[in-house]
């Protein structure tokens, strides 16, 4: 079971400072609406921020390549949050941006990738046709309640974004220390390979354990 009073707490951080959704902005979460995101950053997460959002169902090149960027035109978006998949299905079918051209998609300030880590050509196609968006390609899953590692849009304290990689999901995200470890479960050191560990203890929003079935 979660702990809701620190599942509230991590959802608005992560909202603000890792997303920078704040008052006033449009958040269009284009994503799969029965995954954690339909609760956490379609419904509660935009409400905590006083913010807009923009909900959608369906392929994102259906009936055209270009209804996302429809949506983001007609709505004014600020945030647009994507899984890498989801692009990709967008890429393959616009590969050189020609739906992009059609609509004016200058209020997207954020550009959210969720879930598993981008592929590198993915965030080249997002830079070549967006280039002046800032790029947040995150990496988390459903138990861990809200980003592993990813970019920070809004945390004063470094005072910008850390440069985008491509292929890489940036820094930890507060919260999570995050180790890599060889086979020997030995922690290596920088630009070597290995298993990526979460030491303890964990953030509140985890999900610990399954009801009744620990």
């Amino acid at each position: 079971m979660r702990d809701t009073g620190g599942t509230c707490v991590g959802l608005d951080f992560c909202m603000k400072s890792v997303f920078n959704v704040n008052k006033g902005s449009v958040h269009f979460a284009g994503s799969d609406v029965g995954w954690v995101v339909g609760h956490s950053f379609i419904v509660y997460g935009p409400l905590l921020r006083l913010s807009s959002c923009v909900f959608f169902e369906g392929k994102p090149v259906v009936p055209n390549p270009g209804v996302i960027w429809d949506r983001v035109q007609k709505y004014k978006v600020t945030s647009l949050y994507m899984a890498p998949t989801g692009v990709r299905v967008v890429k393959k079918e616009d590969y050189d941006g020609e739906w992009v051209k059609k609509y004016d998609v200058s209020s997207i300030d954020g550009f959210l990738l969720v879930g598993e880590r981008c592929d590198p050509d993915t965030i080249h196609w997002i830079h070549r046709h967006f280039p002046h968006v800032k790029i947040n390609d995150t990496w988390w899953q459903t138990e861990t309640g809200w980003p592993i590692t990813g970019n920070l849009l809004n945390i004063a304290e470094y005072g910008k974004i850390f440069p985008t990689l491509p292929g890489s999901v940036t820094k930890p995200v507060p919260g999570y220390d995050v180790r890599i470890f060889n086979e020997a479960n030995k922690e290596v050191a920088p630009g070597e390979l290995g298993k990526v560990v979460i030491k303890m203890p964990l953030p509140p929003s985890f999900m610990l354990t399954l009801w009744g079935n620990d």
